[in-house]
Protein backbone atom coordinates (compact mmCIF):
# COMPACT_ATOMS: atom_id res chain seq x y z
CA UNK A 1 0.00 0.00 0.00
CA UNK A 2 1.12 3.35 -1.00
CA UNK A 3 0.87 6.08 1.78
CA UNK A 4 -1.22 9.06 0.07
CA UNK A 5 0.60 12.26 -0.28
CA UNK A 6 4.27 10.66 0.11
CA UNK A 7 7.00 12.15 -1.88
CA UNK A 8 7.34 10.30 -4.97
CA UNK A 9 10.26 10.05 -7.37
CA UNK A 10 8.12 9.95 -11.20
CA UNK A 11 10.04 9.14 -13.83
CA UNK A 12 8.61 9.32 -17.19
CA UNK A 13 9.82 7.13 -20.15
CA UNK A 14 8.41 7.14 -23.81
CA UNK A 15 7.55 3.93 -24.51
CA UNK A 16 4.69 1.38 -23.25
CA UNK A 17 5.16 -2.21 -24.06
CA UNK A 18 2.35 -4.40 -25.00
CA UNK A 19 2.32 -6.19 -20.97
CA UNK A 20 2.86 -3.21 -19.51
CA UNK A 21 -0.31 -1.52 -21.68
CA UNK A 22 -2.57 -4.76 -20.98
CA UNK A 23 -0.95 -4.99 -17.28
CA UNK A 24 -2.14 -0.96 -16.68
CA UNK A 25 -6.01 -1.68 -18.20
CA UNK A 26 -6.55 -4.25 -16.29
CA UNK A 27 -5.30 -2.78 -13.07
CA UNK A 28 -7.79 -0.20 -13.05
CA UNK A 29 -10.66 -2.76 -14.21
CA UNK A 30 -10.61 -1.38 -17.86
CA UNK A 31 -11.52 -3.81 -20.98
CA UNK A 32 -8.92 -5.78 -22.10
CA UNK A 33 -7.94 -6.47 -26.00
CA UNK A 34 -6.00 -8.97 -27.64
CA UNK A 35 -1.96 -8.72 -27.50
CA UNK A 36 -2.33 -8.09 -31.34
CA UNK A 37 -4.95 -5.12 -31.21
CA UNK A 38 -2.71 -3.74 -28.15
CA UNK A 39 0.67 -4.04 -30.65
CA UNK A 40 -1.19 -2.27 -33.56
CA UNK A 41 -2.69 0.76 -30.99
CA UNK A 42 0.50 1.61 -29.97
CA UNK A 43 2.79 1.11 -33.48
CA UNK A 44 -0.11 3.79 -34.69
CA UNK A 45 -0.17 5.96 -31.71
CA UNK A 46 1.17 9.39 -31.40
CA UNK A 47 2.71 10.07 -28.73
CA UNK A 48 3.16 7.87 -25.58
CA UNK A 49 4.52 7.67 -21.70
CA UNK A 50 4.65 5.57 -19.31
CA UNK A 51 5.55 7.01 -15.64
CA UNK A 52 7.54 4.78 -13.26
CA UNK A 53 8.16 4.77 -9.53
CA UNK A 54 10.38 2.66 -7.79
CA UNK A 55 11.23 0.53 -10.92
CA UNK A 56 7.18 0.05 -11.36
CA UNK A 57 5.32 1.28 -14.01
CA UNK A 58 2.34 2.88 -12.37
CA UNK A 59 0.70 4.81 -14.96
CA UNK A 60 0.08 5.05 -18.88
CA UNK A 61 -0.95 7.68 -21.44
CA UNK A 62 -1.56 8.00 -25.01
CA UNK A 63 -2.69 10.51 -27.48
CA UNK A 64 -3.93 9.26 -31.42
CA UNK A 65 -4.72 11.47 -34.04
CA UNK A 66 -4.10 12.47 -37.56
CA UNK A 67 -1.14 14.42 -36.86
CA UNK A 68 -2.13 17.51 -38.07
CA UNK A 69 -5.45 19.35 -36.96
CA UNK A 70 -7.19 16.86 -34.20
CA UNK A 71 -6.03 14.49 -31.57
CA UNK A 72 -7.44 12.47 -28.65
CA UNK A 73 -5.86 11.86 -25.53
CA UNK A 74 -6.32 8.06 -24.67
CA UNK A 75 -6.17 5.18 -21.96
CA UNK A 76 -4.52 7.82 -19.20
CA UNK A 77 -4.80 5.47 -16.20
CA UNK A 78 -2.96 5.27 -13.00
CA UNK A 79 -2.97 1.87 -10.87
CA UNK A 80 -5.78 2.38 -8.47
CA UNK A 81 -2.65 2.69 -5.39
CA UNK A 82 -1.07 5.38 -6.76
CA UNK A 83 -3.90 7.74 -7.51
CA UNK A 84 -4.78 10.96 -5.86
CA UNK A 85 -0.62 11.88 -6.06
CA UNK A 86 -0.25 13.89 -9.00
CA UNK A 87 0.80 11.11 -11.27
CA UNK A 88 -2.27 11.11 -13.80
CA UNK A 89 -1.50 14.99 -14.45
CA UNK A 90 1.92 14.55 -14.45
CA UNK A 91 1.42 12.29 -17.84
CA UNK A 92 -1.30 14.37 -19.35
CA UNK A 93 0.73 17.36 -18.78
CA UNK A 94 3.47 16.04 -20.73
CA UNK A 95 1.31 14.37 -23.55
CA UNK A 96 0.11 18.16 -24.20
CA UNK A 97 3.63 19.36 -23.80
CA UNK A 98 4.89 16.94 -27.08
CA UNK A 99 1.59 18.28 -29.27
CA UNK A 100 2.75 21.56 -28.24
CA UNK A 101 5.97 21.09 -29.22
CA UNK A 102 4.91 19.44 -32.85
CA UNK A 103 2.69 22.14 -33.56
CA UNK A 104 4.12 25.09 -35.82
CA UNK A 105 4.03 28.69 -35.28
CA UNK A 106 0.44 29.96 -36.68
CA UNK A 107 -1.06 26.28 -36.27
CA UNK A 108 -3.24 24.78 -33.92
CA UNK A 109 -4.29 21.14 -32.90
CA UNK A 110 -7.22 20.30 -30.94
CA UNK A 111 -7.17 17.28 -28.04
CA UNK A 112 -10.25 15.99 -27.37
CA UNK A 113 -10.89 12.83 -24.88
CA UNK A 114 -13.82 11.30 -23.29
CA UNK A 115 -13.21 11.11 -19.90
CA UNK A 116 -14.25 7.91 -17.43
CA UNK A 117 -17.79 9.26 -15.10
CA UNK A 118 -16.48 11.13 -12.47
CA UNK A 119 -12.84 12.27 -13.97
CA UNK A 120 -13.87 15.40 -15.76
CA UNK A 121 -12.65 17.85 -12.51
CA UNK A 122 -9.63 15.89 -12.56
CA UNK A 123 -9.48 16.64 -17.08
CA UNK A 124 -10.53 20.51 -15.91
CA UNK A 125 -7.67 20.71 -13.33
CA UNK A 126 -5.28 19.67 -16.57
CA UNK A 127 -6.94 22.97 -18.22
CA UNK A 128 -9.55 20.99 -20.28
CA UNK A 129 -12.93 22.62 -21.30
CA UNK A 130 -16.01 20.81 -19.81
CA UNK A 131 -19.18 22.24 -21.29
CA UNK A 132 -21.90 19.66 -21.70
CA UNK A 133 -24.25 22.66 -22.54
CA UNK A 134 -23.02 22.49 -25.75
CA UNK A 135 -21.02 19.59 -26.57
CA UNK A 136 -21.43 15.57 -25.38
CA UNK A 137 -19.03 12.68 -25.89
CA UNK A 138 -20.53 9.41 -27.26
CA UNK A 139 -19.03 6.06 -27.60
CA UNK A 140 -19.98 3.03 -29.74
CA UNK A 141 -17.95 -0.10 -28.86
CA UNK A 142 -17.90 -2.61 -32.19
CA UNK A 143 -17.15 -6.43 -31.42
CA UNK A 144 -16.80 -9.78 -33.16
Amino acid sequence: MILKNQELNIKIEYSITIDEFLEMVESVGWNTYSRCQVEKALKNTMYMVKAIVDDKVVGIGRVVGDFSIVCCLSDICVRPEYQKQGIGLKIVNKLKNMIEEDIKEGEKMQIELTPTAGNEEFYKKAGFKYKPEVITGMYLWIEK
